[in-house]
């Protein structure tokens, strides 16, 4: 679990998915993300695929590959590359896993910032394959 803060706001983030796990306001402590044992999840990160393909497969030059609904970036263990005390940098790289459901080889960066004004959050595709790289 990473935890990043500003005069503000404090967030965490799991590396397992790259997910936001809580966003607290630092003075009266309220958590801005739904925490219900409803759903084991939080704020999941939806990549390569956002929703479901049909059949969840699809076509890559005549092959075909499954894809869980949403992809699969939720549930990878992502690399922290970058830790400040407002932020934090996680890193997914292409590997056997990634390669059943995606055939590319990619890097996908999400960083996460946190601010007096709230928190910020941006993703990175980076193409390491010859060709296009498709994501949704």
């Amino acid at each position: 679990m990473q935890t990043i803060k500003s005069s503000c706001f404090t967030a965490e983030i799991d590396e397992h998915g790259a997910q936001l796990t809580h966003l607290y306001h630092n003075e009266d402590h309220f958590d801005y993300i739904w925490n219900n044992p409803l759903w084991e999840k939080h704020a999941p990160i939806l990549f390569p695929a956002i929703g479901r393909s049909n059949n969840d497969a699809y076509l890559i030059n005549g092959q075909q590959y499954e894809m869980p609904q949403h992809g699969f970036a939720g549930d990878q263990t992502f690399e922290v590359i970058e830790h400040k005390n407002d932020q934090v940098a996680l890193l997914l790289r292409s590997n056997e896993v990634t390669k059943q459901y995606y055939p590319f080889n990619f890097e996908f960066t999400v960083t996460f910032k946190v601010t007096d004004e709230g928190l910020q959050v941006a993703f990175n595709v980076d193409n390491k394959s010859n060709g296009d790289l498709s994501y949704s």
